[in-house]
Parts: structure tokens; C-alpha cells; sequence
């Protein structure tokens, strides 16, 4: 039978938007991403919360808000509770990266759709996986393989193969072909020669992005040095350098460039001090030091270097709020001095959230300081408007097809950008006695409310305990069985709340108690008892004696030192996030347009594969299907007809998909399951083909009664012995056939029509069969002791099947 493929979009096509896409192979639904920028709003969202939960596994490429950004909203609210699969690294750092989101929109508002025990439930629910680790999906789609393996990027950023048969997709957006100073190049490429990877070749279906196609950039080493550039001018002039970043991924490469670079100027560490300002800013730094393993070569091979810790980023001074970064640029009072300027690395790199969105409305209008943009942010952001800005004015009559200019810090005549901020305010005034009123009011009914349903647990269960008393079964009584609060029949709650409320209002009545714990008002039947609403504490007890709450005989230590504990085992412990002192707040918004008098500078530091980059690894991969996204329509459109041309080796069957529409990229291969009989598999003579085992295979199919797959036996009919032609099957290519006989001692080399000449005396070439469908490799010479040696040479570079 053939898979069926079917891809849909529900974000991040033809945009530049999160990215969050549904494959389907046959019944199994399979979510490849779950980004989400912080305005959470949109028909995005929408079309998310119709799907979750028909969705049966969830892959998560790289740990930041374009990636997973939507994941805990979906896991707490959307009941997308399936399995979910990220690389360990990227789901260590995507969890930070989600906790600072939501401790940023909690410090301007009161953002309910969800908070950190939510974020940290659905990294529970996530399965971490190593790379090149394959991993069978659970269930009924058991026959579905996933596989992850280095993207680059980010730490932890993954490409996921998906297997499934003879159907192989290749998933890989967001890669970078090129090794970085903390990160080694993506799996796509392998050794020195700029090649891809043969096992990631040949995929029935490439999903690829196009965010780069119309990009072509200078190499990273000048980009790094125009970086550190553009923030070395500001510190000369005085100024403070703002850097917004991300609070998980990209930052950790641009810390560690600043961080190498930082000291070797004894002025600028006099005169400045570097921070990274982060609400997980420390998290952030502990973790990147115990992921040393996810990094590149370099950096693990400091792990003997005795004088520090890899990635320590000893330079950089990690604050975690704006009072605190205050302090530490203040200057000591003893040194009589002005107070110290500042490079600041601060989360979030769209600026329309964080301390970022702070630090830009507070410098931005002083002209000795400087914004550096490492990232071109998301689309819409306060950073987005001023890339553009920068964009038109350093790159506006840039040649199609050019690199990108590295220019200087500049100034951006008549630039200002529109900033809608947020926070929270304490209240004052009528709004502040009208909260106290509001909270007393709440505190009350929440501490009648616990009083009450305490009252009714006991009551229901001693008057159960007294009904087992009566009762003919002795052995029940005897074992001292409580039901619990669910087994009591819930009218009676209702009831016990009604009249515990009147009594607490003042109004005395009679309970009348019947059996049961039933309790009636004055019209009770007969068997119904006059009480006072008092009940008598009864001991509970199970079948090992009396229950007793050990909470109350634990003893506490009182002690003035505090215990060291594990960063490890405390990675997760919350931290105060309440930037107000617990203080009633309410949240306003202002919108504002702000003057950028300073000094803007723009240095790709994203860590993506550029638009050139794409156009050869395409060529390498040779897919048999194509579907490109995320990427702005033009540049979709210009990597579709870039594959389009004729001239490219390239697949021509292309899809350039919008939101919502389900494409079907079926290869219409016919694969079929079957099973082997012990008999018929010792005939199978099995050869080894790049790390496969290989055999050609001829029997009979039965059907069993008590099985679903059929059964292929031995054909014991004379066509099951009648000769065939053996099947050749490796690389045909006749340089790695030269080196092989070089390495037997027999001279070989091309002649100008692209022969193998051996020993001058045998010749071998490539030809076509009639059929013009494969290639065969032809030994032509005089049959002689060296024609056969070489000829068994070259078969033993095959498999025969």
C-alpha cells in the first residue's frame, strides 16, 4: 500500500511569522513546531486550538518563542497533551526561554492564559532525545521513526527526519551550514568539503525555509568583527550600547563573542561595565555551563583547561531586574566619580517586551549612545521598525543578488518608533481601599468556605463511622473503613452549606442529623434527631490502627545559615518575580512614539544558512518534493524559481503553500509489509550497503487466518530457481574506483575521454543500459591474469545482490 502525505500550514508561510506546521502521514497527525510570538492574539491561535487535540505527536526544532513560543498555551488550554520531542538541550533552554516570556508579561499585566507551573507541566510532558537517537512514536503510529540531528543556530536545534516505510521527510528550517564560536555547523554537512551528508540525502519530501533566500552575507568572521565594531565606537564616545537579545538561544553566541573580546582593553573596562539583563539571566549562564557537551569542539576541549570553567563569561555581570542594574552602574562613593556607562545584553530582542523595551525608550534619545541589532527581530516589533529604518537608509539601493553592507554606526535622520508599553502601577487612593475592601471581603468567604467543608468532612465521616457502628456488618466496623469525601452523596454538602451560612449570619436554627449524614430541614421524617451543631472529634482510623498527620510532630530547624543546595537540583525553583513587593497593582498602557537620536548598527549575528548557502545544499539534497516556508513572499518566490530553472538539478515539483491550504505530497511509492518464514530467510544471502543489510528475495505469499500481514514462503515451483542477472549496487563513481586500485598496487588514471585506464591495459568505463534507467560499469581488455584480478575488484567495490 502507498503512505499518504499531507502537509498544512498554520503559520509561517509566506511571512515571516512563528512557525508551527501539521504533517500527516496516513492517521497519524504530527505538529512540527509550536511558535508563538508574545502578543498571543491572532487566527493563529484559533486555527492552533481546532487541531490540538487531533494532534498525536509534537516535534519543537529550536529552543526560542518562533519555535515553541505557543506550546504550554496548547498543552494547559488547548488539551494538546500528546507526546512531545525536542532534543534535551533545546528543551532545557526552551523552558527558560518560556519562563522569561511569562515573567515579562506578568511584570506589565495580567496575563492569565498562562503562568510557570504551566510552562513547567508541559516540559514535563516533552520526551528529551540525543541526536542521531531514533525514536519510535507510541501507539498505534509505532511504525512512524523520528530522528533528530545538529541544526545550529541554537543550541539543541534540531533537524528531524520523520520515517515511515519507503517514505522519508526531511524537516530542516532554521540550519546554519557554518561553525560558530559555541556552536559546531548543522548535521547537513559532513567533513571538509562542503557535501551533504549521505544519509540525509534523498528524502521523499524536503520542508525547508526561505528566510534568507534574498540574502547573501559577508563571511562570519568580518560580520563578528563589525559587530564588536559598532559597539567599541559607542564606548569610545561614552555612550551606552544596548544589545537586545534573546533570553535562550542566539545569546548565548553573542555573549560569549563579547565576552572573548571584552578584555582586551584595559580603557573600555575601566570606563564601562558589561551586563546580560535577564529575568533568567542566571539560569540562563548556569545552564549553557552544564550543556558544554551540546557546543562546539573548542569549547568541550576547555574542559582540561584548569584556569576556568567552559563558557563561564567571567566579563559579564548577570542582572536580573532594572533596580538591580541601577546599583551596579552607580559609582562607589569613595572613587568620586561619575557613574559608569554600560554594553548591556537585554532579553527580549523584539523590544516590544522586557527590559529591552526599557533600556531602548531610556537611551535612545542620546546621541553619545548606540543600539546594536544582532537579530532583525519579529515581524511588527519595535526592532523590526527600526531594521527597516537602518535598512532603507544604509541598504536602500543595494544591487539584488549583493552582500549585505558592514557599515558603521549610524544615525538615522527623522527615525522614531512607535513603543506601546505596559506596566503595572500600585494603586492609590479610592482604587486602593476599594481593593483592601475587595481582598478582605475574598479572605473572608475563602476562610468560611475551608472552615465549612472541614466541618462537613468531619461530620460526614464520624456520622458514618456511628452508621457503620449499627450496622449488621461486622467485619466492615471492625476494620475501621472511612469512605472517602467523594463516596458521601453531594446534596448533603449542599445542604450542610446552607444552614453552616445562616448560622454564621447570626441565625440560630436546629440541625436535624438523620442517618447517613443526610441532613433535612425542620420537616424531617421520622428516624431524624434534634441537635445542636456541635459534632465530637472521632478518631480515624484503617486497618493498621489510628491515622495521625505527621505534619504536626515534624520538627522544624530553626537555623541562621543556609544550606548550600545543588544549582542542578534547584534549576527549577521559582524566583521572585513580583517586582512590586506584593503591593495591589493595576496595569496601564501608554503608547509613544520615541525620538532614536542615537546611533543605530545592524550585524547579522542570527546564525543561518544564507540565501547562496540554501541554493547549494538544495542542489546536494535532491529531494524528490519541495515545500518551502517561512520566508517573506518574495523570497519564497524567489527560492521557488530559483529550483524552477532548468538548469538547476533540482526537483521541479515545488509547493509554496498558504495558511490553512492541506497539500497532498504523496510520492505514490507502493510499499507493503510482509513476513518472512524462517525457511525462507537462511536462503537470503544479505550483503552490507552503507550500514544496511541488503538481499534479494523470491517466495510465495500466504495468508494466515490469525494475522493481519501476509506470509512470503518458499516458492517450491521451478521459478524460484531459474537464473538471474546478479544487481550491482554502491557508488558508481570512477574516482573512488581509482583509489581503490591504487591501493592495490595498480596504476589507474583518466584518459580524455573520462576512461579509467589500468596498467595501460585494461580500460574501464561507464555506460547505460538499452533501458537507459541505471548506469553499469564496464571492464573491457584482453582476458588475461591482471583482467580478471581487476575485474574482481571492482566486484568486491559493489554489493551483488
Amino acid at each position: 500500500m502507498s503512505n499518504t502525505l499531507q502537509f498544512t500550514a498554520i503559520s509561517g508561510v509566506n511571512s515571516e511569522d512563528a512557525v508551527c506546521y501539521i504533517l500527516e502521514i496516513d492517521e497519524a497527525k504530527i505538529l512540527l513546531d509550536c511558535g508563538s510570538y508574545e502578543d498571543y492574539s491572532g487566527e493563529t491561535l484559533a486555527q492552533l486550538q481546532r487541531v490540538a487535540r487531533q494532534v498525536d505527536a509534537v516535534l519543537l526544532s529550536h529552543p526560542d518563542a518562533a519555535h515553541l513560543g505557543a506550546y504550554p498555551l496548547a498543552f494547559s488550554r488547548y488539551g494538546m497533551t500528546c507526546p512531545a520531542y525536542a532534543t534535551q538541550a533545546a528543551h532545557l533552554m526552551g523552558r527558560l526561554c518560556m519562563q522569561d516570556v511569562v515573567r515579562s508579561l506578568r511584570a506589565r499585566e495580567e496575563f492569565a492564559l498562562f503562568d510557570e507551573r504551566d510552562v513547567d507541566a508541559a516540559f514535563e510532558n516533552i520526551t528529551p532525545l540525543q541526536y542521531s537517537q531514533p525514536k519510535t512514536l507510541s501507539g498505534k503510529h509505532s511504525d512512524i521513526v523520528i530522528t533528530a540531528y545538529a541544526a545550529g543556530h541554537s543550541i539543541g536545534g534540531a533537524i528531524w527526519t520523520i520515517s515511515n516505510g519507503a517514505e522519508v521527510v526531511l524537516y530542516a528550517i532554521d540550519f546554519n551550514q557554518m561553525n560558530e564560536k559555541h556552536l559546531n555547523r548543522c548535521s547537513l554537512m559532513e567533513g571538509s568539503t562542503g557535501t551533504v551528508a549521505q544519509r540525509l540525502m534523498r528524502p521523499t519530501l524536503l520542508i525547508t525555509d526561505s528566510y534568507n533566500a534574498l540574502y547573501k552575507l559577508p563571511t562570519r568572521a568580518k560580520r563578528a568583527e563589525s559587530f564588536l565594531d559598532s559597539i567599541n565606537s559607542a564606548v569610545k564616545r561614552g555612550g551606552n550600547v544596548l544589545v537586545p537579545v534573546d533570553s535562550a538561544a542566539r545569546v548565548l553566541e553573542i555573549a560569549y563573542v563579547v565576552n572573548e573580546w571584552w578584555p582586551k582593553d584595559k580603557r573600555r573596562r575601566d570606563s564601562h561595565a558589561l551586563f546580560l539583563l535577564a529575568r533568567c539571566g542566571r539560569k540562563t549562564k548556569s545552564f549553557a555551563q552544564s550543556l558544554i557537551g551540546w557546543m562546539a569542539d573548542s569549547i568541550e576541549s576547555q574542559l582540561s583547561n584548569k584556569d576556568g570553567k567552559p563558557f563561564e563569561l567571567r566579563h559579564i555581570t548577570v542582572v536580573q531586574s532594572m533596580d538591580e542594574l541601577d546599583r551596579k552602574m552607580r559609582s562607589d562613593p569613595k572613587s568620586r566619580t561619575r557613574a559608569r556607562k554600560a554594553v548591556v545584553l537585554a532579553t527580549l530582542e523584539g523590544m516590544s517586551l522586557g527590559y529591552s523595551q526599557e533600556l531602548f525608550v531610556r537611551w535612545a534619545s542620546d546621541k553619545n549612545n548606540a543600539i546594536v541589532l544582532p537579530q532583525r527581530g519579529p515581524p511588527k516589533s519595535p526592532t523590526r521598525d527600526l531594521f527597516n529604518k537602518w535598512w532603507e537608509h544604509t541598504q536602500g539601493n543595494l544591487p539584488r543578488g549583493s552582500p549585505v553592507k558592514l557599515v558603521a554606526p549610524t544615525l538615522l535622520p527623522g527615525a522614531d518608533v512607535q513603543v506601546t508599553i505596559k506596566r503595572r502601577v500600585p494603586l492609590e487612593g479610592s482604587e486602593l481601599e476599594e481593593w483592601i475592601a475587595l481582598d478582605k471581603r475574598r479572605k473572608e468567604q475563602e476562610a468560611a468556605r475551608d472552615a465549612i467543608m472541614q466541618r462537613n468532612r468531619t461530620m460526614l465521616d464520624s456520622d458514618d463511622m456511628s452508621s457503620n457502628g449499627d450496622s449488621d456488618d461486622e467485619g466492615t466496623r471492625d476494620m475501621g473503613i472511612v469512605p472517602t469525601v467523594r463516596e458521601v452523596d453531594v446534596e448533603a454538602f449542599s445542604e450542610i452549606d446552607l444552614e453552616m451560612e445562616r448560622l454564621r449570619g447570626g441565625q440560630s436554627y436546629d440541625l436535624y442529623v438523620k442517618e447517613r449524614g443526610r441532613v433535612r430541614g425542620l420537616d424531617a421524617q421520622n428516624q431524624s434527631y434534634c441537635m445542636f451543631p456541635f459534632q465530637e472529634k472521632i478518631r480515624r482510623v484503617d486497618e493498621y490502627g489510628e491515622i495521625y498527620d505527621l505534619e504536626k510532630y515534624m520538627q522544624v530547624e530553626e537555623t541562621d545559615d543556609v544550606d548550600f543546595v545543588p544549582e542542578a537540583e534547584n534549576a527549577y525553583e521559582s524566583e521572585p518575580e513580583d517586582e512590586n513587593d506584593g503591593r495591589p497593582t493595576k496595569s496601564v498602557m501608554e503608547r509613544i512614539r520615541v525620538d532614536v537620536r542615537c546611533k543605530v548598527s545592524f550585524v547579522d549575528m542570527e546564525g543561518r544558512a544564507d540565501g547562496t548557502s540554501v541554493s547549494n545544499i538544495l542542489v546536494q539534497i535532491i529531494p524528490k518534493r519541495l515545500v518551502l516556508v517561512h520566508g517573506t513572499s518574495a523570497s519564497t518566490q524567489a527560492l521557488a524559481d530559483y529550483c524552477r530553472d532548468p538548469q538547476v538539478p533540482v526537483t521541479k515539483d515545488i509547493y509554496t503553500p498558504g495558511i490553512g491550504e492541506i497539500l497532498n505530497v504523496s510520492s505514490g511509492l507502493n510499499a507493503y509489509k510482509v513476513k518472512l518464514t524462517d525457511a525462507l530467510f537462511k536462503q537470503v544471502q544479505l550483503a552490507n550497503v552503507q550500514g544496511s543489510m541488503l538481499g534479494y528475495v523470491s517466495g510465495r505469499i500466504k495468508y494466515a487466518q490469525n494475522d493481519d500481514l501476509p506470509v512470503l514462503d518458499v516458492d517450491s515451483s521451478g521459478m524460484a530457481k531459474a537464473w538471474l542477472p546478479p544487481t550491482f549496487i554502491g557508488d558508481s563513481k570512477l574516482s573512488l574506483l581509482r583509489g581503490v586500485l591504487e591501493s592495490r598496487g595498480i596504476p589507474a588514471r583518466f584518459d580524455s575521454e573520462g576512461t579509467l585506464v589500468c596498467d595501460n591495459a585494461i580500460a574501464i568505463r561507464r555506460g547505460v543500459k538499452k533501458n537507459g534507467n541505471a548506469e553499469a560499469i564496464r571492464v573491457q581488455g584482453n582476458p588475461t591474469a591482471e583482467y580478471y584480478l581487476i575485474r574482481s575488484i571492482v566486484y568486491e567495490h559493489f554489493a551483488t545482490v
